[in-house]
């Protein structure tokens, strides 16, 4: 099965997208996944579980995408 998104960067842009009416916001940019407050990490945890239950990311790109 093909899958739509193939790169990490496509699925943070998506994040993003879908968190963040208007793209990644100011206060995040420059910081490292860990500097990130934890509601945004266990957002994007689950952001990444359901593109991978949906078959829209591999198995294996939801096993190394990082924030």
């Amino acid at each position: 099965m093909s899958c739509p998104m193939t790169n990490q960067t496509q699925i943070r842009d998506a994040f993003w997208l879908t968190f963040c009416t208007e793209g990644k916001p100011r206060k995040y940019w420059g910081k490292s996944q860990n500097q990130l407050p934890t509601d945004v990490r266990v957002a994007f945890v689950d952001f990444v579980d359901y593109l991978a239950r949906e078959g829209t990311i591999s198995e294996r790109l939801a096993q190394i995408v990082t924030l």
